[in-house]
């Protein structure tokens, strides 16, 4: 069973885990080749009057992902703030204290972890580190990363499981480390992708290709594709599609002999009529007056 993280206040839709203590035992016993283990995780949304005060610091890591808000950290005899985008590691033992500012308070991902790879924690401590310049995409499948390790221990403490988010976690937080090449390695992902996208298009001009067909070919969602599709093109996989389908048109129109409705069904559309209206809106004359234009030989 899933045991929830009592707080002095709790925060309308607050997630929370807790491992139980005997899962930990066995898993320091037993522990995964990552050497890093978490015990609690959680998320706080809109975390008014949030307050932790650790004299003594805590028996864990715990790092700190604020997405949106304000928050402040006092650690190493020093204040930062915390604000959205923002990521701050404190490791165990160390005195701290944290909260959210009341006017604007943070929401906030949160995980507690324990292992021993001090250099790995220690290179990632005490400084709000930024994800703002990771890209829209580098940083949501960092967050993707985090509701993955949470999903699975909704389902339980299998020995799989557990040793599956410990890797999980090492991968997050080389994520978070690492930017410059987590995000250049997402980047030419991503490129690939509209690469791929674009070759599908082309090799289907002559059939009325659907976004759920090109998602399915790609391998991700509509919606995913859709967003990163508009974020590189500037333009919707479909607009970008009937764009290019319109551009073959232009080339049967100048170097064809084919008739403007062999065209326009040779394209995948419903009848000459809808052809003629997205030619006409697209390139502000009608296919008749174009073929006029630019093949002369053809009557």
């Amino acid at each position: 069973m899933i045991k929830k993280i009592s707080i002095s206040e709790g925060f309308k839709g607050e997630e929370a885990i807790s491992l139980p203590l005997d899962i930990l035992q066995m898993h320091s016993l037993h522990p995964t080749k990552t050497s890093l283990f978490i015990t609690h995780i959680g998320y706080y949304p809109e975390a008014k009057h949030h307050l932790r005060n650790r004299e003594k610091g805590c028996n864990e890591h715990i790092i700190i992902y604020c997405s949106h808000g304000i928050g402040w950290i006092k650690h190493e005899d020093r204040t930062v703030y915390l604000s959205a985008d923002h990521f701050y590691l404190i490791p165990a033992g160390e005195p701290h204290s944290y909260g959210s500012k009341d006017t604007n308070p943070w929401s906030i991902y949160w995980i507690h972890f324990k292992g021993n790879d001090s250099g790995f924690v220690q290179s990632l401590k005490g400084k709000p580190l930024s994800l703002k310049n990771m890209g829209s995409q580098s940083k949501k499948h960092s967050l993707d990363l985090f509701h993955n390790i949470y999903e699975n221990l909704k389902f339980g403490y299998h020995a799989e499981t557990l040793e599956y988010i410990s890797f999980t976690l090492l991968y997050f937080l080389a994520s978070l480390k690492y930017q410059e090449q987590y995000h250049r390695n997402n980047r030419l992902d991503s490129e690939n992708i509209i690469n791929k996208s674009i070759l599908i298009m082309k090799e289907n001009l002559e059939k009325k290709l659907t976004l759920q067909e090109l998602s399915t070919f790609v391998g991700y969602s509509s919606s995913h594709l859709t967003r990163l599709f508009t974020e590189k093109m500037n333009s919707s996989p479909m607009v970008y599609y009937n764009r290019i389908r319109l551009e073959q048109a232009c080339q049967y129109l100048k170097y064809s002999s084919y008739k403007i409705k062999e065209i326009a069904f040779k394209l995948g559309y419903f009848d000459p009529y809808h052809f003629s209206r997205s030619f006409n809106k697209e390139m502000g004359i009608t296919p008749k007056i174009y073929r006029q234009q630019y093949n002369k030989t053809i009557e």
